[in-house]
């Protein structure tokens, strides 16, 4: 079995050594079958040429370039084109993740059958460390959020450290070119039947360099990410919160009209009829909306079959 290690990198010249050489040396202590891929996202500091350096004196390591900054989903999509292994293994340039934890993925992909293994800082027995508060509750509500709108109850669903099986990357057409990246493979692969398991690992601050994802870009790309998912989060509470003031505003006027102080020209009819009917126009397209979702999900498995069709023939 060959491995692909895919390490999307952006402005990382103070970690490229040490990264690529703890991963490396991870690797070797588990098969010599490996190749690690870095990618550089458009970097104008020495990232590139210093991983270049490495790669110049072991075969192993590919290094590839865009010109230009395009987002790590995009940084990954490039990595998965050129990887040969028959597992892909993605991991953070700031060994945010450790690679001693790279055997844990490989031994839940051949021991439990899974087809994407996640690890995760926020199931039971993950670890957090010196993560910046703000920056923590962030990261764990956008997960929150974004795994509900996922089916298996995943508690991480936009980290980066994974491992899939070939057949995964080749069976979904991923579009995304940012950080969502992560919960699109995560929702299309579980759409088309593969099996997905969580293990714990820890996850820590970055020691050297600034991250380069915008924390809160992130979350809100990952928010809208879950009301495409799920259209009906969004439609739903605003339908039903719609819904709920014009019923306080009908009981409101009723009150009146019990009381006899009711003035059926005041504005408050005409709001409790429009709130009421609106809520309820609003509730119809979130169900209209989940509808276009689901057989959006029966796409994805013409997609892979497609996919499947087109390498036999080549």
């Amino acid at each position: 079995m060959k491995l692909s290690i895919i390490i999307p990198m952006y402005y990382e010249e103070e970690n490229v050594k040490n990264t690529i050489s703890q991963v490396k040396k991870v690797l070797e202590d588990i098969s010599p079958n490996y190749e690690i891929i870095v990618v550089d996202d458009g970097s104008k500091d020495s990232t590139f040429n210093l991983a270049s350096k490495m790669s110049a004196e072991d075969q192993k390591i590919i290094v590839l370039r865009h010109t230009h900054n395009q987002g790590m989903g995009k940084a990954l999509k490039t990595g998965f084109e050129n990887a040969t292994g028959d597992v892909f293994i993605t991991l953070d340039a700031d060994l945010s993740y450790e690679p001693e934890d790279i055997p844990l993925l490989i031994e839940a992909l051949k021991k439990d059958g899974a087809d994407i293994v996640v690890g995760s800082q926020y199931m039971k027995g993950g670890r957090t460390e010196n993560i910046p508060f703000f920056r923590l509750i962030l990261s764990k509500t956008a997960n929150k959020i974004v795994g509900y709108s996922m089916t298996g109850n995943l508690s991480t669903v936009t980290g980066i450290f994974r491992a899939y099986k070939k057949e995964v990357i080749d069976s979904i057409e991923i579009e995304s070119n940012g950080t969502e990246i992560n919960p699109e493979i995560l929702s299309k692969a579980a759409a088309i039947g593969f099996k997905i398991k969580e293990i714990p690992v820890k996850l820590k601050g970055r020691e050297l360099g600034e991250s380069k994802i915008r924390i809160r870009a992130a979350t809100i790309s990952h928010i809208l990410f879950t009301f495409y998912e799920r259209p009906m989060i969004l439609f739903g509470i605003i339908g039903t919160l719609l819904c709920l003031i014009g019923l306080f505003s009908a009981i409101y006027l009723f009150f009146q009209y019990l009381t006899g102080t009711l003035d059926p020209t005041r504005p408050l009819m005409l709001f409790m009829v429009l709130t009421i009917l609106s809520g309820i126009q609003i509730l119809i397209f979130g169900f209209v909306a989940t509808q276009i979702s689901l057989l959006k999900k029966e796409i994805y498995v013409i997609q892979k079959e497609n996919k499947l069709i087109r390498k036999k023939l080549k």
